[in-house]
């Protein structure tokens, strides 16, 4: 009669879960780093889309011919009723010739 011994060894199950928890410890890393790029992108997004609502609005409604907090108008010279509006966050700047009052 031959005794065969089954099952793992204590070693072998040591091994086993501590590779398992480095592995799984790696997967969240980098579930985590591309969480946090996803909402990087949203909010440069959002931010994008915020300086472009700006620039439109400026070319839908003629702005007076005056700094506001959110826009700079540069006068062209010999012009008086066009200016450079740049519309800037912290991210990206827009400029575009715009007619003003």
């Amino acid at each position: 009669m031959t005794c065969s011994r089954q099952g793992f060894t204590l070693p072998e199950v040591c091994v086993a879960l501590t590779v398992f928890l480095v592995g799984t410890t790696a997967l969240l890393g980098g579930w985590n780093f591309f969480n946090r790029e996803v909402a990087g992108e949203r909010k440069r997004l959002e931010e994008f889309y915020d300086v472009l609502s700006s620039m439109e609005s400026l070319v839908a409604n003629r702005p007076d011919c005056a700094d506001s907090l959110s826009v700079r108008l540069i006068r062209v010279p010999g012009c008086s009723h066009l200016a450079w509006a740049v519309v800037a966050s912290e991210h990206y700047s827009l400029k575009r010739l715009v007619r003003c009052r």
